[in-house]
């Protein structure tokens, strides 16, 4: 079976067969046949090849664009419900990425368009030429008087530039022109054929030139500001790291007589009108002696024990939170300084309620807050953004690295908080994510919606339920502050 002609073949032999046809000597048939049809099948095979890799390359560029988008979300959602996509399925958005990336760069660098239509310009202009020589049309129909008048051949996409005076130097001057024959105006086809591929060597050395003078600059203005920032040490000088959330000082924490538990008094609450003296009783009373017991402050009038016969039962009334033992004198066999601890679990709890409540505020305050500053450009400030609203509560930040979540979490677990279940859980609580790869603050009861960084807009603005909505692949725990 014969091997199918392309289309470069076909134009090559069917080319060759009309030059063979022409009165000419075998000298210029082989040089029209490896100077001018060499050069027709040439920049048309060329302007081809460009043309396809120009279009693979913009097609590639611009449907990855637009499938990006789609399997970034794809993505996102296929994590929550199936592990298996969530550990290989990220990979694909990836790959898409670098395959746009490497499309734009190389068809930038490689001009495959500019070249697709210089070359197809050259070719039409060489084939536009050739039919005008083979059937004598044109500048080719008459013979001039004098080869200086013609004028100075141009690529047939500049024959706009031509004066009209140098058209009528191709016009035939008067009734002595005659019909001319191809080996007459042979060395004009052969002149014109030369000037249009000089040009368009000419016109893509220029443009090369334009090309790389123009890089020449860039890189000296990219050499010129790298070298001012090599050199401005104000840059060095303004350089902070990571923001680092400042402790209180030990001085500046109110101490309200629970010692080494750090709680912050609460004057408002715990010394309301009427209970003056409640919240220090409880130390007092620890560290007293028995004896002492019997000489209460004179701002406190104890009510007896319910045991002892005194008619005056409307004084013990007022005063729900705390029992004053009784006095030595009644007949109490257990030891009166065994009830000072019953009054120390309602303050605890209640000055571990007010600050929920502060870390609640402080969430809802800063709700929406930029987190760019923070690690990563706020790509991972989940346990930085945590500490910026403890700051903004008063409470001093929690691990030694703020930034951290695993941090974070050994400061809850060692001495700072306390784990708790979902049902006993409070709003102002922390939820740390499965795997200790996220925290955030619990905005409900039972923790049911949570508010915590979100990496890909760098915002204190994602609101999710206890479990983040599965991205983490598991429960989450959640713990309450102490201190």
């Amino acid at each position: 079976m014969a091997k199918k002609l392309t289309y470069y073949d076909y134009l090559r032999q069917e080319m060759t067969d009309m030059v063979e046809q022409l009165e000419l000597p075998d000298l210029c048939k082989q040089s029209l046949k490896s100077r001018w049809l060499d050069q027709v099948v040439w920049a048309d095979k060329k302007a081809e090849e460009c043309r396809r890799w120009h279009y693979r390359l913009r097609l590639t560029a611009i449907v990855g664009g637009v499938v990006l988008p789609a399997l970034v979300g794809i993505n996102f959602q296929l994590g929550k419900d199936n592990e298996y996509f969530r550990i290989w399925f990220p990979y694909v958005p990836f790959a898409l990425s670098q395959i746009i990336a490497v499309s734009a760069a190389a068809e930038e660098f490689l001009r495959f368009g500019d070249r697709w239509r210089e070359y197809r310009r050259l070719a039409e202009d060489l084939k536009a030429e050739g039919w005008e020589y083979l059937q004598l049309t044109g500048p080719y129909r008459y013979k001039t008087h004098e080869e200086d008048d013609s004028p100075p051949p141009l690529p047939r996409s500049r024959m706009s530039e031509v004066s009209v005076e140098d058209w009528k130097a191709l016009k035939p001057r008067g009734e002595n022109n005659e019909s001319t024959t191809h080996q007459d105006v042979y060395t004009l086809f052969a002149g014109r054929i030369e000037s249009l591929i000089k040009n368009d060597v000419q016109s893509y050395i220029t443009t090369l030139q334009q090309k790389q003078s123009k890089e020449q600059e860039q890189i000296k203005q990219m050499l010129k500001t790298a070298e001012q920032v090599s050199t401005d040490k104000t840059l060095f000088a303004q350089h902070t790291p990571a923001p680092q959330l400042p402790p209180y000082p030990a001085a500046n924490l109110p101490h309200n007589g629970f010692g080494a538990m750090g709680l912050p008094a609460q004057p408002a609450m715990f010394n309301a009108p009427g209970q003056p003296a409640i919240a220090p009783a409880p130390p007092q009373m620890a560290q007293m002696p028995p004896t002492a017991i019997a000489q209460p402050p004179a701002a406190f009038t104890p009510p007896p024990a319910p045991s002892t016969p005194i008619p005056q039962p409307t004084v013990a009334q007022p005063l729900t939170a705390f029992t004053p033992p009784p006095a030595p004198s009644a007949p109490i066999p257990q030891p009166t300084v065994a009830q000072p601890p019953a009054v120390s679990p309602p303050v605890e709890q209640t000055a571990i309620a007010d600050v929920n409540a502060k870390i609640l505020a402080s969430a809802l305050k800063l709700r929406g807050m930029s987190t760019a500053d923070g690690p990563d450009g706020g790509n991972n400030a989940c346990a930085w953004t945590v500490n910026k609203v403890m700051q903004d509560a008063g409470i001093r930040p929690l691990g030694d690295n703020p930034n951290y979540v695993p941090s974070v979490l050994d400061a809850l677990q060692q001495r700072r908080g306390q784990q708790v279940s979902r049902e006993s859980a409070k709003a102002g609580d922390l939820v740390v994510a499965h795997g200790e790869a996220h925290i955030g603050i619990g905005l409900t009861d039972c923790c049911s919606r949570v508010l915590s960084n979100s990496s890909s807009r760098a915002c204190f603005v994602w609101e999710s339920d206890t479990d983040f909505d599965g991205y983490y692949g598991g429960q989450s725990t959640i713990y309450r502050l102490k201190s």
